[in-house]
């Protein structure tokens, strides 16, 4: 990473919530700008002072040149993932804009709270050590984790001060850090709960409705995290070329991706699932030669096609859209597309265009479908699992998708950064002015 891109857009965003907001960096904040040494940069602001700045804000980057690649809008915080890449590297900043410290809507601590005894190094507003344990050590105990020993110095620096004191005998009802921690998650939460009733009882229930609001919300639209899908023959570089481009969001998304092989796979192989049921007596377990199988007629076809269908429908509301709620990326090696362009594969006979609106009407589409390829020469060249004219039929198909919306063809001829590069400036544009419309 070329840490003066970096740098320069943490300085631009941090001077200017010095001349606008009423905030303060939460942790991780001491090498600050010149190193960002967290996946995040963790921020508490009053829900007013960031109604102030909103529009500011994403006009700032949006004039940098960064581009808003997930934009999270949840109950107790604001996230945005804003990125910029070039054919050597890739930069990405995660912004999580905190309201308060609380769990489900019930709040533990609240932005003034932590902002009253704010501190300034020279670059940044940032909070006092009790604050810092506080917020964290709040959350972490309510939700039933443990709090990080990596942060064991803060704990010890804040365990005995009578702010921290006081907050957890009025929010948890203790006397002490060493008795919270000896307390379960759910007694604690619990307490917080009727703390909460006793002292501000109508912003309680706004906070719990808001909460599922928010919840539900981003489920259903699902418009947070991103889903890619990669098809193309084999030789074409997928695995390459995904292994890199997951490298390149390794800062903030390596532990914050999920990888799936062609579908979902809530259920089985058919064929394996054929033979516990007892209908097929045997198995053709040669996984490494995935073009074995002989060709299929239309009922076999259609019943695969019905078997895979039911996985990709359920699957993407059990596995896709419960990742893509909130600031995931989900990368598909292969989706739906792989049976429309590979029928040797998939084993599912059937006219191209029947199966893109067969998919069209009935298969959960991924926001990104990559057909990676390459001319049959440099294919063959780099490997044989298929012929000149299997080569040549799946790149037919290719073309018949790429003038569709949701696809965009990729030749990866060149080295493989150069697709890299093209797939995340084609993502990042395209998520960049989905946010825009969002949040303007």
């Amino acid at each position: 990473m070329k840490q003066g891109i970096t740098a320069t857009h943490i300085k631009e965003v941090i001077g200017f919530l010095n001349k606008k907001a009423d905030y303060a960096v939460l942790r991780n904040f001491e090498e600050l700008p010149d190193k960002n040494t967290a996946r995040d940069i963790d921020i508490i602001i009053t829900r007013k002072s960031y109604k102030t700045i909103k529009e500011e804000l994403v006009d700032l980057i949006d004039r940098s040149g960064w581009k808003i690649v997930t934009y999270l809008h949840s109950d107790r915080l604001i996230t945005f993932v804003c990125a910029t890449t070039t054919e050597e590297d890739t930069d990405i900043v995660q912004w999580d804009f905190f309201f308060d410290t609380s769990v489900w809507g019930i709040q533990l601590m609240s932005a003034e709270e932590l902002l009253a005894n704010k501190k300034f190094n020279g670059f940044l507003h940032h909070i006092g050590t009790e604050g810092q344990f506080l917020d964290k050590y709040l959350y972490d105990r309510a939700v039933r984790t443990q709090y990080p020993e990596k942060y064991r110095a803060t704990r010890e620096a804040a365990c005995q001060s009578p702010i921290v004191i006081e907050k957890l005998s009025r929010i948890f009802g203790c006397n002490s850090v060493e008795e919270c921690d000896k307390k379960s998650g759910k007694r604690l939460i619990l307490t917080a709960l009727w703390a909460n009733i006793k002292s501000r009882p109508l912003a309680l229930v706004a906070g719990i409705f808001y909460f599922l609001y928010t919840f539900i919300k981003n489920y259903i639209c699902s418009n947070t995290g991103v889903s890619i899908g990669f098809t193309g023959p084999d030789g074409s570089g997928k695995t390459t070329v995904i292994d890199m481009l997951l490298e390149r969001i390794a800062s903030v998304f390596k532990k914050a991706h999920k990888y799936y092989h062609f579908r979902p796979t809530l259920f089985g192989n058919l064929g394996e699932v054929a033979h516990s049921a007892g209908i097929k007596k045997e198995v053709d377990r040669d996984y490494s030669n995935p073009h074995r199988g002989g060709k299929t007629g239309k009922a076999s076809s259609l019943a695969r096609l019905a078997y895979y269908s039911i996985d990709y429908i359920v699957g993407y509301f059990v596995k896709v859209k419960s990742a893509t709620r909130i600031t995931r990326v989900i990368i598909f090696d292969r989706y739906y597309t792989d049976i429309i362009c590979d029928s040797r594969r998939s084993r599912i006979y059937l006219n191209p265009k029947f199966l893109y609106w067969w998919g069209k009407l009935f298969i959960p589409s991924l926001n990104y479908n990559i057909l990676l390829t390459a001319s049959s020469e440099s294919i063959l060249a780099r490997k044989r699992e298929l012929d000149e004219e299997g080569i040549n039929t799946i790149n037919a198909k290719i073309d018949y998708l790429c003038g569709k919306k949701g696809y965009r063809k990729v030749l990866n001829e060149k080295a493989p950064q150069c697709a890299v590069n093209e797939i995340l400036t084609y993502v990042f544009d395209e998520q960049h002015k989905k946010n825009l419309k969002r949040l303007r």
